[in-house]
């Protein structure tokens, strides 16, 4: 070997994936964005599954709204493919999946889906739906998201599609919907083990039953109504209402009650697009935007709470912190609240 030239590396010293994979498991999912730039076989492992499944099977899986810097918690910016100018699309999460599906382009539908793996914070295409849509509502069952509405050009055969995250595979949904089929907007959402879907033309939510959809309590219906800040967390239907604060669904009494407790918690705006819920860890993470008129500036507030369901039926909140999080400048600053699982 001459004077100055590295050492080569034998090959009985190259670990196995394996190995290197159990390694990759006990470092901190902080530092995968720039281990991702040492070598093209790091960067393909740390973007894989099999990365996922050994952390969780080693316990170090986790679920952040934030990453920590310094003693504050900060959210922080995620780029997005150069090429995806798509605005205002739907979301969806599937473990460390995070799905952005259709939006607009240039004010036409699209049926274009994008995936971020939030461990490496990569993106790939997806399978394209079968029928292309402009804000569409979805959620996830069982590994499954269901698209639906976001055309006007739609029937009770097409209405609703379903992905299958396992096979990577989209199809219609076979089962006749007739009765819930009408307009573009929808909203939708897992719930009491099923899903929930609310019609906006026809002012009614559906749940599908034993393959069927059927009409669901019409005191939830007129609450989910008034507000686009929901969440379910441990199978509680939570909304916010603007003056009416946060409540919980009472399925046994069939009212919508006030989530107490939350004393300390600063004041909401009243505008519920300017709140959003979301489930973190089975607790409740709102996010809120505040507008500030000095140049336009928009601060991004987050609360944690921590749910307690008590002996005689109640929900209680307690308040664990709240703070600033980002400030920016951009329009529709807080479009989508959710929470992935990071391996």
């Amino acid at each position: 070997m001459n004077h100055g030239e590295e050492p080569a590396i034998q090959r009985d010293m190259i670990l196995p994936d394996d190995v290197l994979l159990k390694c990759l498991a006990c470092v901190s999912r902080i530092h995968y964005p720039t281990l991702s730039l040492v070598c093209k076989r790091f960067r393909t492992l740390i973007a894989s599954t099999e990365l996922y499944q050994t952390r969780t099977l080693l316990g170090r899986a986790e679920s952040s709204l934030y990453r920590p810097n310094s003693s504050r918690k900060v959210l922080v910016p995620i780029s997005s493919p150069k090429s995806y100018s798509i605005s205002l699309p739907s979301v969806a999460v599937v473990g460390p999946s995070i799905y952005v599906i259709a939006g607009g382009i240039n004010n036409n539908a699209s049926s274009t889906v994008m995936v971020m793996n939030s461990c490496s914070h990569t993106w790939r295409e997806a399978p394209s739906m079968l029928v292309a849509r402009m804000c569409p509502s979805a959620c996830t069952f069982d590994g499954k998201i269901y698209v639906n509405g976001g055309c006007d050009n739609i029937d009770s055969t097409n209405w609703m599609e379903v992905f299958d995250t396992k096979t990577q595979t989209w199809e219609f949904l076979q089962i006749p919907s007739e009765e819930i089929c009408g307009g573009s907007y929808y909203r939708s959402a897992r719930y009491e083990g099923t899903i929930y879907v609310r019609s906006e033309a026809k002012n009614v939510t559906y749940k599908l039953h034993k393959s069927r959809w059927r009409s669901a309590d019409l005191s939830m219906n007129l609450r989910w109504g008034w507000s686009l800040s929901y969440c379910v967390i441990e199978n509680v239907f939570y909304s916010f209402g603007g003056d009416c604060g946060i409540c919980w669904f009472n399925p046994k009494e069939r009212v919508w009650k006030t989530l107490k407790g939350l004393e300390g918690l600063p004041s909401l705006p009243i505008c519920y697009e300017k709140v959003k819920l979301a489930d973190h860890c089975g607790k409740m993470a709102i996010l809120w935007v505040e507008y500030v008129s000095v140049d336009k500036e928009k601060l991004i507030w987050c609360a944690e709470i921590a749910i307690e369901k008590r002996q005689n039926g109640e929900i209680w909140g307690t308040l664990e912190w709240f703070d600033n999080v980002f400030t920016s400048n951009e329009p529709n600053l807080l479009v989508h609240a959710l929470t992935s699982t990071v391996c």
